[in-house]
């Protein structure tokens, strides 16, 4: 029996989530957003662009796209950016492009100058925009399928296809003790990039 082609797709994926770095019992999937998976992608809409934009999801058709929902003053956000600026600059050149969203939860977290010193400070050279109502943020199910956490990330395929999540938190290569979870995020986010981009 043939498998469809999305799911034929989804299948880098599957093995990446099942064994990082070839060794089995390094797991990481997502507990959250798993359902997603297979489906395109929202539009992107009510976002006010910071730098880098203004970008639609349909112009970036045919590039892998790594979408970070983050917001000021967030600690999950600052460990996580080191890797979202080495995969920026490492897969870049093949076709990737990471676009950073930041949701306001205050009044003050909605001024322009204080989200645009934190993306400096983040190092975030990528495109960057705000959605202060939340309507991307909510499209993506951010406060209905995930729960846990609001910075969430996502990978889209070139062909507008949500290929992986990562449901919150951070993802990094840290080795201290207590942080293998994050390192085993970020395995498995990073092969999914590499297997989204040979698509």
């Amino acid at each position: 029996m043939r498998m469809p082609r999305r799911a034929l797709s989804l299948v880098p994926l599957l093995i990446a989530a099942a064994c990082v770095n070839g060794e089995a019992g390094a797991v990481w999937s997502p507990r959250e957003g798993r359902e997603l998976l297979g489906t395109a992608a929202p539009e992107w809409r009510g976002v006010e662009w910071i730098h880098g934009g203004p970008l639609s999801l349909a112009d970036l058709r045919g590039r892998v796209v790594l979408l970070r929902f983050w917001l000021v003053n967030c600690p999950y956000c600052q460990r996580s950016a080191a890797a979202l600026r080495t995969w920026s600059k490492r897969y870049g050149r093949r076709g990737l492009v990471v676009v950073g969203i930041h949701h306001p939860k205050s009044e003050e977290a909605r001024e322009r100058k204080l989200v645009k010193a934190a993306a400096r400070d983040l190092g975030f050279d990528f495109p960057v925009g705000t959605d202060d109502e939340w309507t991307t943020v909510r499209a993506y199910g951010v406060g209905s399928v995930f729960k846990r956490y609001t910075s969430v990330s996502l990978l889209i395929g070139r062909d507008g296809i949500i290929r992986f999540v990562h449901d919150g938190g951070e993802y990094h290569q840290g080795a201290e003790p207590g942080h293998e979870e994050c390192r085993a995020a970020y395995e498995t986010f990073e092969s999914a990039i590499r297997s989204a981009l040979a698509e």
